[in-house]
């Protein structure tokens, strides 16, 4: 199940991607449309600190190292994920605006280890297209990628036709997908809430936006977690949420009072 060389788009006697799977249920005619409302691109790959980035004087960079020795973090269109001071859901209002940033909107000092809180904003029932470009194409690995609040269909996995391509790329996948050469099935595609990105390979996903809220999307390798392969897909507004309960706890208000004597 899940072949690591993503060969999807053929049958074969040794192996069944997701994508090869049929739904048995109804589908939103919307997500089988031929154009989406919102189309998403999000590779993703790794950086690699040399320890004189890291150890300077009057300096901090987020960073764990790998059982083969590296220092690194993890980046998804070139940010790595720092979680908000505070809950988005219940205290949205108390979170600096700065501290939010995505592909469109990064801070102006952003350098290869962009640091902020990646998040993307979707109309309520838009019909989103998500497409995960694995970038780090580490040899038999292939990550799993979740999303909070929704299943998604399958629609497309593989990996590039252009055999002269050694390793894939955002750029690449952009033009191939104006070529329309990213390899896509509408036929009943299966629905999943985790899909694993097939090694230097790519997924399409497609889901109807219809549960507003702030919904956490993430590979779910938990070290890859905690060194920022995450966003945040905020669908709706604010006021399509329900309001926040009186005196529903707040972030740090749980904590007694400090005395200095």
């Amino acid at each position: 199940m899940n072949p690591l060389d993503a060969v999807c788009n053929v049958k074969r006697p040794d192996a069944v991607c997701v994508s090869n799977l049929k739904y048995a249920k109804k589908i939103d005619k919307g997500v089988l449309a031929e154009r989406p409302d919102v189309k998403i691109f999000l590779p993703f790959r790794f950086y690699f600190y040399r320890p004189e980035e890291l150890f300077q004087p009057n300096s901090y960079n987020r960073f764990l190292v790998a059982p083969g020795g590296d220092h690194l973090i993890s980046l998804i269109d070139e940010i790595s994920y720092v979680p908000p001071p505070a809950p988005m859901i219940s205290q949205i209002h108390d979170i600096p605006p700065e501290q939010f940033c995505n592909g469109d909107n990064r801070p102006p000092d952003c350098d290869l280890n962009c640091l902020c809180t990646h998040m993307v904003d979707i109309p309520l029932n838009a019909i989103v297209e998500v497409v995960l470009v694995d970038e780090v194409q580490q040899t038999n690995l292939s990550h799993p990628f979740h999303l909070h609040g929704y299943a998604f269909h399958v629609i497309g996995m593989g990996r590039s036709p252009d055999s002269t391509v050694k390793k894939i790329n955002l750029k690449h996948a952009l033009d191939l997908d104006r070529r329309g050469l990213l390899h896509r099935e509408f036929s009943r595609p299966p629905m999943k809430d985790t899909i694993a990105v097939p090694n230097n390979g790519y997924v399409v996903l497609r889901f109807r936006a219809d549960n507003p809220g702030f919904w956490l999307f993430h590979c779910h390798f938990m070290f890859h977690i905690v060194i920022g392969m995450n966003l945040v897909v905020h669908v709706g507004t604010h006021g399509d949420l329900p309001p926040v309960p009186p005196n529903f706890p707040r972030c740090g208000h749980h904590l007694p009072p400090i005395k200095y004597h």
